[in-house]
């Protein structure tokens, strides 16, 4: 006897009532050789490999042509073997990656495929294969697994394994000879026995205890109408898929919007303290954010909580905010033990302190997958928006990576408190930190930072002397042309490479303005002694100086050289002249 998917049993079923000559027999079979395929790439590959998302994607272009010949995919199995109709589709030698063992083992003798399940169950049924294919024999078993995801697009029959193979007695039938006889006579007379001790012991006394008896039996439940089973079956249902999560947090948030108690509020809030964690360890964000938004609402009505109370919660939002949590939340991101969209993830993040920002910077700048790098990121924007203060005391970490990310932040976001700190990171031992300190510097205009960076313009790293000279450009700041005069007629310029030359040349021109006409031009255009000229290099980039130079002296040297025999230079020298116009 098959029971369905629905609870109703019945002996056997049309469903699997086809014309055998009008079956897809060979599209059914490549479906499920496909989706043998697809559930061992599930297991093998996380939900971003692309080998998994070719075999669910061929899986579910299977299932669409299908549904051109057949309104409903319906099979039968046994053992090691699934049949449409008549037709053996799918076997397998071994039990260890049988399909249809799978099903088999725990009762499910048909399967029915209905159209939708490519598009809105194809990944929800690939899980539940895979939580089958794990279940230990004495936990749960795929029925039950079945029933928790109640997928709309499958439907299966299956057989109780307890009672496979045992007969019932029909109704009426039996033993009526006069051994039954003999024992329902028995039966009649002890049950007439012990109405007469009931009656006597009534007269007796009211209080004695009384025998029970079969009437005491209340058969109200088997009773009840079609109607009201129905109403009784929806009610269960409603109950079964309440979630009492939600009404407990509902339940424990009313008890801390009352002023009047201290200590149940105290109470309360060490409840959630560990809740908090556990829902992260579980995956649960969404429900973490609902008590991380419901705290900070509370802190901001007033009268609901005291001094004491407010710094108890937000004592639960720091223990949550704490690197080891975070650290612990990004290791189970990687691993696919919590699930969530970058919505969820986002929202979570928002609510989180300044002890969250140096876990979630290292993380956003070493994380490898771009759509999580940019919620950590505008995560990490987020905290230090509302933690300013936390973000600069993180220029002093001793991790490089953490400094830099900080500095740049710091850089993006104005913080101009940062800038003392910014000019200590000019002299950092790692190349990434100055970096990232000058291009802070240039972001938020510190003037006492470009002093420091005219002591950087001769660093041992061609980056940072590069830098450094685009900074004091940028900033305009004059008393750095001295010092960038210096190098332009350094030997060490000569042997630099064109851009560092470039940026040095073009710099000066900034800093120095007018004043820096003289220098510039002697460089493009003087000749040594016997007729001798600078490298056609430092020519060219004495031109791109003068360039940046907005004076009526600049734009004659210029116009001296526009006729110069060196290609390289004259091409520099009209490049400088459409900049200046």
């Amino acid at each position: 006897m098959l029971t369905d998917s629905e609870g109703t049993t019945n002996e056997g079923g049309d469903i699997l009532d086809w014309d055998e000559e009008s079956l897809p027999v060979e599209g059914v079979r490549s479906l499920f050789v496909t989706l043998g395929k697809a559930f061992r790439a599930y297991q093998l590959y996380d939900e971003n490999n692309p080998v998994r998302k070719r075999f669910v994607d061929t899986l579910r272009g299977e299932f669409e042509s299908l549904w051109g010949e057949l309104d409903a995919l319906a099979v039968s199995l046994d053992e090691d073997h699934i049949y449409l109709g008549g037709s053996e589709v799918y076997t397998s030698e071994t039990r260890n990656d049988s399909l249809a063992f799978l099903f088999f083992k725990d009762g499910v003798r048909e399967l029915t495929f209905l159209p939708g399940i490519e598009t809105h169950e194809l990944e929800q049924l690939l899980g539940v294969l895979q939580k089958a294919r794990k279940l230990v024999p004495e936990g749960d078993d795929l029925l039950t697994v079945l029933w928790e995801e109640a997928l709309q697009y499958l439907k299966y029959r299956y057989i109780d394994l307890l009672a496979e193979g045992v007969s019932l007695p029909e109704p009426g039938a039996g033993n009526t000879g006069p051994e039954l006889q003999a024992v329902l006579a028995a039966e009649d007379e002890e049950m007439a026995a012990q109405e007469e001790d009931g009656a006597a012991a009534e007269d007796g006394a009211d209080d004695s205890p009384q025998t029970v008896s079969q009437d005491d039996f209340n058969p109200t439940l088997y009773a009840l109408d079609p109607r009201e089973m129905e109403a009784l079956r929806g009610e269960l249902k409603k109950e079964l898929n309440r979630d009492t999560r939600a009404d407990v947090l509902k339940a424990l948030f009313d008890r801390l919007e009352e002023p009047g108690n201290r200590e149940r509020q105290s109470e309360v809030l060490g409840i959630l303290e560990t809740l908090l964690p556990n829902f992260l360890s579980r995956g649960e964000l969404v429900a973490a954010t609902n008590v991380l938004r419901e705290l900070r609402r509370l802190e901001k009505i007033q009268g609901v909580f005291d001094e004491q109370r407010i710094s108890e919660s937000r004592r639960v939002v720091d223990g949550i905010s704490a690197p080891e949590s975070i650290h612990e939340l990004i290791q189970a991101l990687y691993l696919g033990t919590i699930r969530a969209s970058s919505a969820q993830l986002s929202s979570f993040l928002a609510f989180l302190r300044g002890g969250a920002l140096e876990p979630l910077l290292r993380e956003s700048e070493t994380v490898e997958h771009k759509q999580l790098q940019v919620v950590l990121r505008q995560a990490v924007q987020g905290i230090a928006s509302q933690n300013r203060g936390a973000l600069v005391e993180l220029l002093d970490e001793e991790d490089p990576l953490v400094v830099a990310a900080a500095a740049r932040l710091v850089g993006q976001m104005q913080v101009a408190e940062g800038a003392v700190k910014l000019s200590a990171l000019l002299r950092h031992a790692e190349p990434p930190v100055r970096l990232a300190a000058i291009e802070a510097a240039v972001a938020i205009k510190a003037s006492m930072v470009a002093s420091s960076l005219e002591a950087i313009l001769g660093d041992d790293e061609r980056e940072v002397r590069i830098a450094a000279a685009r900074a004091l450009g940028e900033l305009r700041y004059t008393p750095g042309a001295e010092s960038l005069a210096t190098v332009i007629r350094s030997k060490q310029i000569r042997r630099a490479d064109i851009a560092e030359k470039v940026a040095m040349f073009e710099a000066f021109g900034l800093t120095a303005g007018e004043a820096g006409v003289a220098v510039l031009d002697e460089l493009l255009n003087k000749k040594g002694l016997f007729g001798k000229r600078e490298s056609s290099e430092i020519r060219a980039a004495a031109a791109l100086g003068l360039g940046r130079i907005d004076a009526p002296g600049a734009r004659s040297a210029l116009e001296m050289a526009t006729q110069d025999d060196d290609p390289v230079v004259r091409s520099n020298v009209n490049r400088a002249l459409r900049e200046e116009d």
